[in-house]
């Protein structure tokens, strides 16, 4: 196996692993926001954010 493949299969066993930082509980929490009971506020915050800033929202055409 070269490095390379050795470098990616470590980034896949950690991207399958989750996130060390993010606690048990926090997971949870994620999980409930984006697929949960929690997603259709989730979605219409981003919806809110997206909408107020001119980069997020495609509308800044100030092509200095």
């Amino acid at each position: 196996m070269s490095l390379a493949d050795e470098l990616l299969e470590q980034r896949r066993r950690r991207r399958r692993e989750g996130d060390p930082r993010l606690s048990p509980e926090g997971r949870e929490i994620l999980l409930r926001i984006t697929t949960g009971d929690l997603a259709d506020e989730f979605g219409r915050s981003l919806e809110e954010i997206s909408e107020a800033d001119p980069l997020l929202s495609g509308t800044d055409r100030d092509d200095d």
